[in-house]
């Protein structure tokens, strides 16, 4: 990684000049994504789909809208889920 952001630093061109800066900036995260590699992709995912349900929606009653939820999320509308 070290050697790429080295030499794309040298490039003429702005674009490898921007994305080497750009990787020098997060190199600790990225790195040390392959020590642990674990996210919030899933959780960050979900709440996303949330935030278009009540987007698209604008849903007046929580039951219905939490129904709607489950069944984006999971696929499932069984109540006894839901909770």
């Amino acid at each position: 990684l070290e050697e790429w952001i080295k030499l794309a630093k040298q490039s003429p061109f702005a674009s490898f000049q921007q994305a080497a800066n750009t990787l020098e900036r997060w190199k600790e995260p990225i790195l040390s994504y392959f020590l642990c590699p674990y996210t919030n992709a899933r959780i960050e995912g979900t709440n996303h789909k949330i935030k278009n349900i009540k987007r698209r929606a604008g849903y007046r009653n929580l039951e219905r809208f939490r129904l709607r939820v489950f069944l984006e999320c999971t696929g499932n509308t069984t109540g006894s889920q839901a909770a």
